[in-house]
């Protein structure tokens, strides 16, 4: 799988923080971006997905967040907001 810079960045820091979503990322939903999804402890979906223009979705069920994709944004920040986000969905925080 190839990935775009800024998700290759985000990939090495989300499994920096949870090596197991290392078997569970796949390709898209756009060229260069990756998507990985587990099960929280309440049964839902959480799932993390980039996108080409540099942001981060974390989603749980049909709630979801976004990280980034302004000009304004620090992609350190974004990164370190959206792993936050997804060890809140774990239970984890």
């Amino acid at each position: 799988m190839e990935l775009n810079d800024y998700s290759a960045r985000f990939l090495a820091v989300l499994l920096g923080a949870f090596p197991e979503f290392g078997e569970r990322v796949v390709a898209g939903p756009e060229a260069g971006c990756f998507t990985a999804e587990c099960v929280a402890p309440s049964g839902s979906t959480i799932w993390v997905t980039t996108e080409e223009f540099g942001r981060v979705t974390v989603g749980c069920g049909a709630g979801h967040a976004h990280f980034g994709g302004w000009a304004e944004s620090v992609d350190a920040d974004d990164f370190e907001a959206a792993v936050a986000q997804v060890r809140r969905l774990l239970g984890r925080a």
